[in-house]
């Protein structure tokens, strides 16, 4: 039988013990009173011994009641600080008792109690783990999928649920059944992640080096002529740059993640650090007359990892510029001071992302114009990168882009360090 219904019928109990206390003390006290009996009296030894007796009774009941409080409270102080979701059923399967973390994990709007598995969960899944594990006799594991409705939209969960009989009832089986929900959605959503990265990365290594085999073959085995291998050894070359840069990326990606990377803290003149990072990019601003502007107040500076703050910088510029570039782009680096915090805005009138890739954009490996992407050269981690990198720095990246309109690319971090 549950706890909950043991606890349930001990109070029932003494409380009708203690009702048949009260009135057998007013009995004693009428006939006292009436003088048909005292408390002296040799021929009354029942009455002194009941009297006795009752007054035993009396604090062995007080005892009970103070016992199955404090396990009442040790039961339900355990049940609410697990951070597995706990539930108790019937043998009908109804529910008998559930903690606050079941009934947060199924955002059930209040405890179902007294209403079965089926009414609350509808989940035919559920139904048959606890089947088996009356008719077997023995705990029952199994993975559960559902889908539950978060606001607007559904999101699908994983729990590993285990279910267990409850003490062996008068004619077999069990009384109740036991079940405890673990909430493994995120260690699903990391295999799954793990999974994608493990498969994006056999593909960007696999075609280049089936490009570099290719020509290498053909040099070998064919007579090619000078100019025909020059063009080979090129191509060879950028496929060799893009491998370079894709393990290059791969590895300082898992330095971020991981918060290996030391950091070397510096005072940073904001202007200075501007013009710095476009540096690297001025033949490609002046070959295709790209407009620059940069706009940050005189005397801005700030502490922080200069070569780092560099790099994430230098990422999104370089995404401006291939993957905006045409006749009359306007790239646009502003910075200024919010309260504590320095923003440095990489602005540019491109063709802007499309609204269903935005919240995409900073995961490993997204692209939005795939094609285009690989083509360019591009690993789809540079924004990843930044991201993480920014995050290193104690700071933040979002992105302002309406389709058609260009994109804004927003660093945000602490002034001082």
């Amino acid at each position: 039988m549950p706890w909950l219904l043991v606890e349930l019928l001990t109070a029932g109990l003494a409380a009708w013990l203690w009702g048949q206390l009260s009135r057998i003390r007013r009995n004693v006290r009428h006939l006292l009173q009436q003088g048909k009996v005292n408390e002296v009296s040799d021929g009354l030894p029942v009455v002194r011994a009941t009297l006795q007796d009752l007054h035993q009774l009396e604090v062995r009941l007080r005892e009970i009641g103070r016992q199955a409080t404090e396990e009442d409270f040790s039961l339900r102080a355990i049940l609410s600080s697990m951070v597995e979701g706990v539930m108790i059923l019937d043998r009908q399967f109804r529910i008998r008792l559930l903690n606050q973390r079941l009934q947060d994990m199924f955002m059930l709007p209040r405890p179902p109690v007294g209403r079965t598995v089926m009414e609350v969960f509808r989940n035919h899944f559920l139904y048959q783990v606890i089947e088996r594990t009356l008719q077997s006799g023995s705990a029952q594991s199994a993975e559960l999928q559902i889908e539950l409705r978060e606001a607007d939209r559904f999101t699908t969960r994983h729990f590993q649920v285990t279910s267990v009989g409850l003490r062996p009832g008068q004619e077999g089986g069990f009384d109740g059944i036991l079940l405890v929900f673990h909430d493994i959605s995120q260690i699903r959503s990391l295999e799954a992640v793990r999974k994608e990265f493990v498969a994006n990365v056999s593909h960007e290594l696999r075609t280049p080096l089936s490009i570099l085999s290719g020509y290498l073959e053909t040099l070998l085995e064919a007579e090619v002529d000078p100019e025909t291998t020059r063009r080979f050894l090129e191509t060879m070359y950028r496929h060799a740059k893009r491998l370079n840069a894709l393990l290059e990326n791969l590895l300082l990606l898992s330095q971020l993640e991981s918060g290996r990377l030391p950091l070397h803290v510096t005072r940073i003149a904001a202007g200075e650090f501007c013009e710095r990072a476009l540096e690297r990019f001025e033949p490609v601003i002046a070959g295709a007359g790209v407009a620059v502007t940069v706009s940050v107040p005189e005397g801005l500076s700030f502490d922080t990892d200069a070569l780092r703050l560099e790099q994430a910088l230098s990422n999104l510029i370089d995404n401006a510029l291939k993957y905006g570039l045409k006749p009359g782009l306007h790239l646009c680096l502003a910075a200024e001071l919010d309260g504590s915090d320095v923003v440095l805005r990489i602005s540019d009138n491109g063709p802007g992302i499309p609204l269903r890739d935005q919240p995409h954009i900073f995961e490993r490996f997204y692209r939005v114009h795939k094609d285009r992407s690989r083509d360019a050269g591009g690993t789809g981690l540079g924004l990843s990168i930044v991201k993480h990198t920014m995050q290193l720095l104690g700071g933040s990246v979002s992105v302002e882009s309406s389709p058609g309109q260009g994109a804004t690319f927003i660093l945000r971090f602490p002034r001082g360090f």
